[in-house]
């Protein structure tokens, strides 16, 4: 197995709430998949689904060494529909520079506390 790199992010939940009240729809349209709003938008803690995304994108982003050409948007934050495990899925740039890296699989682990989520990632 070839090791591409990992990537860790922990956000601050209150500060995704703030972003929220402050910027609404400009803000979930800018980083946001219209799947991963619509998800967030259906649970009881939006901002707790939406920290979680956001962490796991910024994840993949240092994994895979960071500084490249791709919108957060193509990096979309799914769950298994039999077991809820995570797991992303990439589009556009991301996928291909994914490919151009030799990437064969994304390992995505998430975890949470009172007010924080954090986020791991490895490609290989």
């Amino acid at each position: 197995m070839n090791f591409i790199g990992i990537g860790v992010d922990l956000v601050y939940i209150p500060k995704v709430e703030k972003i929220l009240r402050n910027y609404g729809l400009r803000f979930l349209r800018k980083i946001y998949s219209e799947e991963e709003i619509e998800y967030a938008i259906q649970r009881k803690n939006t901002a707790f689904h939406l920290a979680s995304s956001f962490a796991s994108k910024e994840a993949f982003y240092k994994a895979i060494g960071g500084y490249s050409p791709f919108i957060f948007k193509e990096i979309i934050l799914k769950r298994n529909s039999l077991t809820g495990a995570p797991f992303l899925e990439l589009k556009g740039n991301a996928k291909r520079i994914f490919q151009e890296k030799g990437g064969k699989k994304i390992f995505l682990a998430l975890s949470h506390q009172n007010e924080y989520t954090i986020s791991i990632v490895i490609i290989t």
